[in-house]
């Protein structure tokens, strides 16, 4: 009686909101509740038990009906422990639900055999992992906004493991299971991939941060620029692996790239501002002198209008090439704030 009254009063203060059921012929009904599962579903014991599973509860609006019907099918069949994965619940269920009611648990179903390796009883156990959860779509939003992830390579078993936001990137599914032979498809050249594991294996070596920019190819063709920050992971001396974030960097570098050629365009219109206009300029104002003094002294000569027309039209085509190049600098600074 001792030992049955200690196992009881185990089961009871279990934090881990618990049930117990029995396989019967007519579906499964509730031998006993501890106190979390009690207090999940603000139930009575006496309220409760022996009464049927389904019974109880006839639905779950956050399963679907085949789910939530079949699901004790699983442990009945493999008769061994079954995570039946993270399923949505709210509590209190109020009219007015917030997204504070929103809880999410891990169940698992326990089988309880009998001598005959039948399944008699099932444990019903909701892990509240409501927390884990948030804090994942946080960073899966959080990566997918600003396009980077993480990455892992674990060395000794040769696999790679990509977040949702390096998927993202390389425009896979995320059902996609990488590995290094599969990652190779990505890159532009044999030459991107013998950089790359050369900047790797160079880090382990000296055991320090690495960065490279990579050319990459997604899945769906699309060529990106992708910047790699990497570390090794030691334990006890042994690289076990290498982990590190991946960003997209394309919109930048194409950014850089228009700033390059407004600044060169710049350039070329200040040297020909100081050079090329200030030439025929020069001479033009030098005919005007001379024109005026041979004015003067009666005697102009026709060679000198046409060295005259000469630098003007010299002087205009300089002006025109300089107006050309501010337009296309308009150009860029309007793309830009788009």
């Amino acid at each position: 009686m001792v030992r049955a009254f200690e196992y009881i009063q185990f089961f009871k203060s279990m934090r881990c909101p618990s049930v117990i059921l029995k396989v019967t012929e007519h579906g499964f009904d509730i031998v006993n509740a501890n106190d979390g599962y009690l207090a999940l579903g603000a139930l009575d014991l006496k309220d409760i038990q022996g009464k049927n599973f389904f019974s109880l509860y006839p639905i779950n609006p956050y399963i679907s009906d085949d789910d939530w019907f079949t699901c004790f099918e699983s442990v009945l069949t493999q008769k061994t422990e079954v995570n039946l994965g993270v399923h949505k619940l709210v509590y209190p269920l109020n009219t007015e639900t917030t997204f504070l009611d929103v809880r999410y648990y891990e169940i698992h179903h326990i089988p309880i055999l009998d001598d005959r390796e039948e399944v008699i009883y099932i444990i019903r156990t909701l892990s509240n992992v409501t927390q884990r959860v948030i804090l994942e779509e946080l960073y899966n939003d959080s990566q997918k906004s600003v396009q980077y992830g993480n990455w892992w390579v674990n060395t000794q078993h040769q696999t790679i493991e990509l977040s949702s936001g390096v998927k993202d990137i390389l425009e896979v599914p995320d059902s996609f299971k990488p590995d290094l032979q599969s990652t190779k498809r990505f890159y532009c050249s044999e030459e991107e991939v013998k950089s790359f594991y050369k900047a790797v294996n160079r880090a382990v070596i000296e055991k320090k941060m690495f960065k490279k920019l990579l050319r990459i190819v997604t899945a769906k063709g699309n060529k990106r620029w992708l910047l790699l920050i990497g570390q090794p992971d030691f334990v006890e001396g042994i690289c076990i692996g290498v982990r590190g974030v991946a960003k997209d960097v394309s919109e930048k570098l194409a950014y850089m790239d228009k700033v390059e050629n407004q600044h060169n365009s710049l350039k070329y219109i200040a040297f020909a501002q100081s050079h090329l206009v200030r030439a025929p300029l020069a001479r033009i104002l030098a005919l005007v002198v001379h024109l005026k003094q041979r004015f003067n002294e009666g005697s102009i000569e026709p060679q000198l209008f046409d060295a005259l027309n000469h630098s003007a039209q010299e002087l205009d085509a300089v002006i025109h090439e300089i107006i050309n190049k501010t337009v296309g600098e308009k150009r860029l600074i309007v793309d830009d704030k788009e």
